[in-house]
Formats: C-alpha cells, structure tokens, sequence
C-alpha cells in the first residue's frame, strides 16, 4: 500500500515540474484577448483541494488569431460549491499567451488575468 503513495507522489511531482516548466515557456509567447463562452462546475483537482473548497471552475474559450479561431481552458482556484455556481456566469474576457508556432497551445497566467475575473484562476 505504501508503494501506491510513493508512486502517486512522484506522479504529483512530475506533473507539477511539467506544469511550471510550460509555465516559464508560456510567459515569452504573445498575449491574446480571448472570450469565455462554456462555464462547468467540476470536483476540485487533487492538487487543490482542501477541507470545505472541494470545487473548481472550468471555463472554456476561444480566440483569434491571423483569421482562424482557437481555444482552450482555464481553471479556478479550489471554491465552495456555492460560489462555483454563482461566479461561473456570463461571458468575460481573459487574457491569454498562445505559442506562436502553434496557437492551440495555450497558458492562462493568473498574472495577467488579476481583477478581471470574479475568481482567481490557477496558472495553467
């Protein structure tokens, strides 16, 4: 049993250390405005979890680009179901970092988004 949290641990770590280093590289490629346009409410990944904020938002959009539309998502912090379902309305803008050598790859920073969503978002 305690080989399943080992694996599970390095497993965490590995993703994490994938994550940032797709965090550094997204923070040279150029900003876009995007537009959300799907909200769902979903169980708060297990990386983000914590007693009593067990929710995450994830909210779907899409961009344009030289012409030809693009897209992608974006994640909340951990939230209460409430909030979740309260905050997850309408159609905001966000700014996003798309790779300019292929634009359906996509970083949302939670840097460049401060203020201008009702809940903060995880870099990602």
């Amino acid at each position: 049993m305690v080989g399943i949290f080992f694996i599970d641990a390095i497993s965490r770590r590995l993703r994490r250390k994938n994550r940032e280093k797709k965090l550094c590289l997204a923070a040279q490629w150029p900003v876009a405005k995007a537009e959300i346009n799907h909200w769902q409410v979903l169980s708060a990944d297990e990386d983000v979890v914590s007693p009593g904020v067990t929710y995450q938002i994830e909210a779907g959009f899409h961009f344009k680009i030289n012409g030809e539309y693009y897209g992608g998502y974006l994640r909340s912090v951990a939230l209460t179901h409430h909030e979740a379902e309260s905050k997850s309305t309408g159609s905001p803008s966000v700014n996003i970092r798309y790779n300019p050598a292929n634009p359906d790859e996509t970083a949302v920073l939670a840097e460049d988004n401060l203020g201008s969503l009702p809940f903060r978002i995880l870099s990602g």
